[in-house]
């Protein structure tokens, strides 16, 4: 068994700054219509996921890659989606998946980890236990063609996974993260820049996939108007330069977002099948420091120009 070691992963990170510490304060300033959430859980009782605070009642839906779980699945540390609707009263979770980037099992080669042929680098203060040789599920974020790893859990299902951006290789295949997908059963086929889940079997850099779905919505996608998205920028040809990896949605291509290159963010503003971001903050890569930041705020700041249009 080996510990999820903070040494691992270290990373310099310019002062962060406040998102929000409750449902009243908000970069969405009361914004109306579905809401979009993507991030790592930071607390239980309500969902406090990128320092918005998600009320949750007996009818939230919570699902992982193959179905309905209950809602004692959720633990921090983990990688969620959330479609959240605002009330008069706080802003309600409809509907949770627990966000698997890797399922399969863990392989050490020299000093560095691997599931499914993907490297995975624990974050300072990740949670859960590694074993080398087992099935595991990590939480994370991808960064690149790597997973920080937030959480590690056993695998909760026996299929390997990966999910995250699509993207069509100079041979023309289809890979998330490096692996190569294959159709073997799956009725449907994602397109190069969608979000895609693949469960399958991995085997030598490839996944042959049994179960696909893509899409970080599905559920409430056509009432979605605003985003808060945690992740790694990535360049990118198209404009604006740059991609949060693993989304699967496109910034407006008049934002400047270079400030924030290769720093873990939160971003968060309207959206209307591009994310025309307002606002974006940098938050620490210690897991313990993050949630102090996003719970209970931070005197600096990035300042008004961290994520500018023109």
């Amino acid at each position: 068994m080996i510990g999820l070691a903070s040494s691992l992963l270290v990373a310099g990170c310019a002062a962060p700054a406040v998102v929000t510490r409750d449902a009243k304060r908000d970069p969405f300033e009361g914004g109306i219509g579905g809401t979009g959430i993507v991030g790592t859980l930071t607390e239980l009782g309500s969902l406090r996921i990128n320092g918005l605070l998600a009320e949750t009642t007996p009818r939230t839906r919570v699902v992982n890659a193959l179905g309905p779980v209950g809602q004692g699945a959720l633990a921090p540390g983990q990688s969620l989606t959330v479609f959240a609707e605002r009330t008069p009263e706080a802003l309600m979770a409809r509907h949770v998946r627990i966000d698997y980037p890797l399922v399969g099992t863990l392989q050490e080669i020299g000093t560095q980890l691997f599931v499914n042929g993907v490297r995975v680098v624990p974050e300072p203060g990740a949670a859960g236990r590694l074993a080398v040789g087992r099935r595991v599920a990590v939480s994370g974020l991808w960064s690149g063609e790597r997973v920080v790893a937030s959480r590690v859990d056993p695998a909760p299902f026996d299929l390997d996974l990966v999910a995250g951006d699509v993207v069509r290789g100079p041979d023309n295949a289809l890979r998330v993260g490096g692996v190569v997908l294959e159709q073997r059963g799956a009725r449907s086929f994602p397109t190069s820049g969608s979000y895609a889940i693949a469960a399958g079997r991995y085997a030598d850099g490839s996944l042959a996939a049994q179960r696909l779905a893509s899409g970080r919505f599905a559920f409430g996608a056509s009432s979605l108007r605003q985003l808060a998205v945690e992740g790694y920028l990535e360049p990118t040809a198209a404009a604006p330069g740059f991609r949060i990896a693993g989304l699967g949605h496109s910034f407006s291509d008049d934002l400047r977002l270079s400030q924030l290159a290769a720093r873990r963010a939160i971003f968060a503003g309207p959206y209307d099948e591009v994310f025309a971001a307002t606002a974006g903050y940098v938050v620490p890569e210690d897991a313990s420091a993050r949630r102090r930041v996003l719970l209970d705020g931070y005197d600096g700041a990035l300042g008004d120009g961290a994520v500018s249009t023109g």
